[in-house]
């Protein structure tokens, strides 16, 4: 399974009680998107493309506005979009909008199928997602777990601790990341 962006996976992730961003799709009005502005102070307004497609933040294909104004022009600019990753290209159906969430630290993690392990891996850094294949070896963890047993939460504890993650964060990636091998 491959899901990505927020139009939809917020709602799977919603089904397994994982905390998610506001998401509306192209079809928000123009009162819907200055209510989501007005709740959360800013947005993010990113194209919708059918499948995954790689680094879209390095391409600039992500606007952030704090007014109305500013999100009808991004949108304007996004709505069809084409974006070209490796031998693909891919044309933009549509914007989603979403609202902006504060935060100090901004988490990169993924469960992937390791040849290398033979197992399922998780992949796990404090320190961002947009250059994750530059960062040292001391700040990005791979670690495979069993797929039988299921993601426990001391992977993920023991994963950060490798990583030296401050304390504030670790208890609640403990808590929301090992349901997302329950989904």
């Amino acid at each position: 399974m491959n899901i990505t962006g927020m139009l939809y996976g917020s709602r799977l992730l919603k089904y397994v009680g994982f905390p998610t961003s506001e998401v509306m799709g192209p079809e928000a009005s123009e009162d819907d998107i200055q209510g989501m502005l007005d709740r959360h102070g800013s947005l993010f307004i990113k194209p919708l493309f059918k499948g995954g497609v790689g680094k879209k933040g390095k391409s600039g294909l992500i606007g952030h506005v704090k007014d109305l104004k500013s999100a009808l022009a991004e949108k304007e600019r996004l709505y069809f979009a084409e974006h070209t990753h490796g031998n693909a290209t891919a044309k933009a159906q549509g914007v989603t909008f979403e609202g902006a969430v504060p935060a100090e630290h901004e988490v990169y993690f993924s469960i992937s199928d390791s040849t290398r392990y033979r197992a399922p891996t998780i992949t796990i850094t404090h320190k961002g997602g947009v250059d994750i294949e530059e960062l040292d070896s001391t700040e990005i963890v791979e670690v495979p777990f069993e797929a039988l047993t299921g993601l426990k939460a001391f992977v993920i504890a023991n994963a950060l601790s490798d990583i030296g993650a401050p304390k504030e964060i670790v208890s609640p990636l403990v808590q929301y990341l090992p349901k997302l091998w329950e989904l």
